[in-house]
């Protein structure tokens, strides 16, 4: 594991990892109705991926992912998709989430990033709110997952 961004709240580092490593998580907190196998979404092992992690006393309580991925229907190269957004639940609210994304927003940068989407669950809207995404369209269900907005925003937001 590589550190990769240290601005997150005391005892807490956000590092880099495999993808391997994201699934229990993902598994646990996103789709518990799924086995960790049925957990591996496509580009996970893209180079361009990249998995971070927010640490606590070697235990893993948060993770995102973002991919070179336009949404359905739009082609830019500058669009990234935020996937497998996960914070257990004792830690939400503290301010790891902001920092998984964070580093997330800073890894886009790097490689051409200008903005990113995600679908997003309906509890999860004013989190993603609060961090200068904005919904668009109506909300949708996915099927054994639930409700879900898509939302968006520009790196530089």
């Amino acid at each position: 594991m590589d550190r990769i961004f240290m601005s997150a709240p005391a005892g807490v580092t956000i590092v880099r990892v495999t993808p391997e490593a994201t699934r229990p998580l993902r598994q646990q907190i996103l789709r518990p109705h799924q086995s960790v196998d049925q957990l591996c979404y496509s580009g996970d092992d893209d180079p361009l991926t990249l998995h971070v992690a927010a640490i606590a006393d070697d235990t893993m309580i948060g993770t995102a992912s973002v991919y070179r991925e336009p949404p359905p229907g739009v082609r830019d190269p500058a669009a990234w998709r935020l996937r497998g957004m996960a914070v257990v639940e004792a830690h939400q609210g503290t301010g790891i989430g902001r920092r998984l994304i964070d580093a997330c927003i800073e890894h886009l940068r790097g490689h051409g990033g200008e903005w990113i989407w995600c679908n997003a669950r309906v509890p999860a809207a004013g989190f993603y709110q609060k961090l200068g995404f904005a919904i668009e369209g109506e909300r949708f269900d996915l099927p054994q997952i639930g409700p879900h907005y898509y939302m968006w925003r520009s790196i530089e937001g």
